[in-house]
């Protein structure tokens, strides 16, 4: 039985992700977390000091954890050098050879820092794999289609309006909307790494692709689904490329309205520099045909057709 163990995995995707393994006989599953928490079936709840060094690497050897799965959010220098110490403590550890970083998103790449100089903490991890005896693979699902389902989709994501606030038929869309975005729902990408956690080989990119779409394209289907015309507002690269962008209605409780703006300017930039227009070539989703991912429209119908 091999030991998987998912840092970060008490929400978000690495809750999601701890849903669909623990349904593997054949995986003992362990969730890495700095608090503390109660075991629960076959989910062994282990706390951790990211700062500790060998105190991780003895937890891994104690429960002969043999991949690791990172989800922690990287959000600041400290969830970076977070993410970094469990490398190290990786690649010490006796039982560990494999390890997938937190990344689930675009490739990043060095040409975009100064689009979004956050960048480095996926490009610092990356780089440390590199130089380790460590498998790794980077997974790239896309952006997740998730957020366009809020409040109805089952997630574990925090909720975010990006672009559509489709229960108030508000738009707010970065360029000319079409741009190309490509989505995969969340449950599917776990589907994707039960596949991906049995190949003895990895990529160096593992991409995923539920489905290709653009926000003219999502917005022609809602509309078609909700019966009704939306407000919707185009921001101009210029505006996008200053940060005065359209922010689309959200509650209060998702941010203050300087962070709200700041980061639809991030998400702007970066679609409209083409980043979720992933690479067609190598797809692992097109290797895995027994995964039957969700498409956008059937997504859309599915959770607004009755509201």
């Amino acid at each position: 039985m091999t030991v998987i163990a998912v840092a970060g995995g008490t929400g978000g995707v690495g809750k999601t992700l701890v849903e669909r393994l623990a349904r593997e006989p054949q995986i003992k599953l362990v969730i890495l977390s700095r608090s503390k928490s109660t075991s629960e079936g076959n989910v062994q709840h282990v706390q951790i000091d990211y700062s500790d060094i060998p105190s991780m690497t003895m937890e891994l050897e104690r429960h002969n954890v043999h991949t690791i799965i990172s989800t922690i959010g990287l959000v600041s220098d400290e969830t970076s050098q977070s993410q970094l110490n469990l490398i190290e403590a990786a690649e010490k550890a006796q039982p560990t050879k494999r390890f997938i970083p937190s990344e689930y998103s675009f490739i990043q790449t060095s040409e975009l820092l100064s689009v979004d100089p956050s960048i480095k903490y996926w490009l610092d991890a990356a780089q440390r794999l590199q130089a380790s005896s460590l498998q790794f693979t980077r997974v790239i699902p896309g952006f997740f289609m998730d957020y366009w389902g809020m409040p109805h989709a089952k997630t574990n994501l925090q909720p975010y309006i990006f672009g559509i606030d489709i229960a108030g038929a508000v738009a707010a869309i970065p360029g000319d909307g079409n741009d190309t975005i490509c989505m995969t729902y969340t449950y599917d990408l776990a589907d994707y790494m039960v596949q991906l956690l049995e190949l003895q080989e990895w990529p160096e990119f593992s991409i995923f692709v539920g489905d290709e779409t653009t926000y003219n394209e999502i917005l022609k289907t809602v509309e078609e689904i909700k019966g009704e015309k939306f407000k919707i507002t185009y921001d101009s690269l210029e505006a996008i490329d200053a940060g005065d962008v359209t922010v689309p209605p959200m509650p209060s409780s998702m941010g203050s309205p300087e962070e709200l703006k700041e980061v639809t300017a991030l998400v702007s930039r970066l679609i409209v520099n083409g980043v979720f227009d992933l690479p067609k070539a190598n797809r692992m989703s097109d290797h895995f045909s027994q995964v039957q991912p969700m498409k956008v429209k059937e997504f859309l119908n599915r959770c607004w057709r009755q509201t």
